[in-house]
């Protein structure tokens, strides 16, 4: 329907604009659409030793892309999530077994949560939030799951004549005819091949993948035997697979000149100080090394730990001091205080309707808390890269961090130098996760705005609810985190966009000019290289941002609005006079 609409537009457009033209105007464009297809052409090639826009500034080292807007994911994790158990097969492949079975169980307690909740008589007192919250953080972790692993890996562009089609196009057509019989042992080992699973698309992306590739793969084994060829064929197609650079990214990185690709740099081995030819991709492979070996710390992940506890005993501590005050409490017995920490009430069904539902509420907590902990590794791990990336230059600090150390004193050292920064902040995690910490900001974000609106209600009575203890302590650990991710994410930023490095290479040149004047010209010219990557760079950095979900702008804003709007509320509510934060924001 969109798609007809679509197309109706585009043509009374160009009905209504051809009443528009003059006689030159459609000669012109007879002469538009006739110049290139008439215009001779020959075989060209991209110069290799030159850079663009793009990979100065990482676009060009292509990460995977959702293969659905933001929308759509978000209604299938709800889909997937509400009808658990028929899509087993899809849980499975991007999870485990085990956590799927883990996964099921919870599904299953809180089915039994929900209808021991509405067949149970409600003299009981127990507020459905303390049942119905963890299916909303069950909904939220389903949808934030779907968006990580929902992905496509792009495809390599590859180019040819009709010889490499004709050979693509008869590989594709025995692929189907012997699909590769064998279809299911083939994706079982490239499962287990590829880091990330994507099962939705794994035969797809496997039949398309023989068709780009085949025709490599056929003149790479033409010359083997049929068992040995076949090996070497699957082979050469994993590795072109799985290498980046022959993707057509940056083939300049990975070219046969080494020329081109390689910088002389200085390691150490102990004491001893050695020069070697290093490309970017040995340079990052001992950072990453480097970042590998480093020890995590456990402080939030603890932190997470404990406020997973303190949420699922908030309910249980809550009726305890509603019920009697701090001396009252003291004098009573343990099974007395069971009896008022589960309701106070002696019906078999309330006690495991409130048991249930602290099970879930538990586990559920603890993987939202876990997800954030990942998420604050991978954060410090960017970090780590941007601190070691930093220490390239210094030749005191590379030998500490026991990372190579060059200057950037001819062009070609400069230009690696740019490759590598880009390629080192694409490196690791990142839109998954963006994604994880989009939505602790977009569920911070939904806490304060449901606090303010009770706090708007009557901040007198605000903490006579329970499930508003809750919410005080989701939003405080919350911000916790989120000023955490905001405190690593700006140092990162800092670390990439610190033009010191490249003002100190400048001193260098003049330094190298007073010592050595008959290389004057040459080393002007990198210092003014140096001077034109340093205005590249403060042009092309952006400061952090916290958000990382693609949202429509519009609804951004409006959550804005509103979100300052209930703040603005509160705060004139409390203080007795009228506060406009939104537009002390604009």
């Amino acid at each position: 329907m969109a798609s007809a609409l679509r197309d109706a537009v585009v043509w009374y457009q160009k009905k209504i604009g051809a009443y528009d033209q003059q006689i030159w105007e459609k000669s012109v464009e007879q002469r538009e659409i006739k110049g290139l297809r008439n215009k001779p052409r020959k075989t060209g090639n991209v110069k290799l030793d030159l850079i663009d826009v793009d990979l100065v500034r990482g676009s060009a080292f292509a990460k995977a892309k959702p293969e659905s807007p933001w929308t759509s994911l978000t209604r299938k994790g709800i889909v997937r999530v509400v009808f658990f158990p028929f899509f087993f097969r899809w849980w499975i492949q991007v999870t485990s077994r085990a956590i799927f079975i883990l996964l099921l169980l919870i599904y299953l307690l809180q089915g039994v949560a929900v209808v021991l909740f509405l067949f149970t008589p409600p003299t009981h007192g127990l507020p459905a939030t303390e049942v119905f919250g963890a299916l909303w953080l069950m909904l939220l972790l389903g949808t934030v799951h779907c968006q990580i692993v929902s992905t496509r890996t792009p495809k390599p562009s590859l180019g040819g004549g009709k010889r490499r089609r004709y050979f693509c196009m008869a590989g594709m057509v025995q692929l189907l005819h012997r699909n590769h019989i064998s279809g299911s042992s083939r994706h079982s080992s490239l499962q287990q091949d590829s880091g990330s699973m994507r099962p939705e698309s794994e035969t797809e992306d496997i039949l398309w993948e023989d068709f780009l590739n085949c025709a490599e793969c056929r003149s790479s084994c033409s010359s083997e035997s049929e068992g040995q060829g076949t090996a070497l064929c699957s082979a050469h197609k994993r590795e072109y697979r799985d290498d980046p650079f022959h993707q057509g990214h940056v083939p300049w990185l990975h070219s046969s000149n080494p020329g081109l690709e390689r910088v002389s740099a200085i390691v150490w081995e102990g004491n001893e100080c050695k020069k070697a030819e290093m490309s970017v991709l040995e340079i990052s492979g001992m950072i990453m090394n480097r970042v590998n070996l480093s020890t995590p710390g456990i402080g939030y992940q603890v932190f997470g730990n404990l406020v997973t506890a303190i949420l699922a005993f908030t309910p249980f501590a809550f009726r305890l001091f509603l019920y009697k005050d701090l001396e009252q409490l003291a004098t009573l017995s343990a099974c007395e205080l069971l009896y008022i920490a589960f309701g106070s009430s002696s019906d078999v069904m309330v006690i495991a309707m409130v048991t249930v539902s602290f099970v879930v509420r538990t586990c559920l907590v603890w993987i939202f808390f876990f997800l954030l902990s990942v998420a604050e590794r991978t954060y410090k791990q960017r970090l780590l890269f941007a601190k070691l990336f930093g220490h390239l230059t210094s030749a005191r600090r590379a030998r500490k961090s026991e990372v190579p150390h060059f200057r950037l004193k001819k062009v070609q050292n400069i230009k690696m130098w740019l490759s590598l920064r880009s390629y080192l902040k694409r490196r690791g995690p990142q839109r998954s996760v963006d994604v994880i910490v989009s939505s602790a900001f977009l569920l911070t974000l939904s806490v304060v705005f449901i606090c303010c609106a009770q706090l708007l209600q009557g901040h007198h009575t605000f903490l006579d609810c329970h499930y508003n203890w809750e919410l005080v302590i989701w939003c405080i650990s919350l911000s916790l985190f989120l000023l955490r991710f905001a405190t690593l994410g700006a140092e990162t930023s800092k670390k990439y966009s610190n033009t010191s490095t490249l003002l100190t290479e400048q001193i260098n040149l003049y330094l190298k000019m007073e010592k050595k004047p008959n290389k004057k010209e040459e080393l002007t010219l990198v210092n003014n290289v140096l001077k034109l990557a340093t205005k590249l760079l403060k042009e092309l950095d952006t400061p952090f941002r916290l958000y990382g979900l693609t949202m429509n702008p519009l609804l951004y804003n409006i959550t804005q609005v509103v979100i300052l709007s209930a703040v603005s509320g509160v705060i004139s509510d409390l203080l007795g006079f009228n506060l406009k934060l939104w537009k002390i924001k604009s």
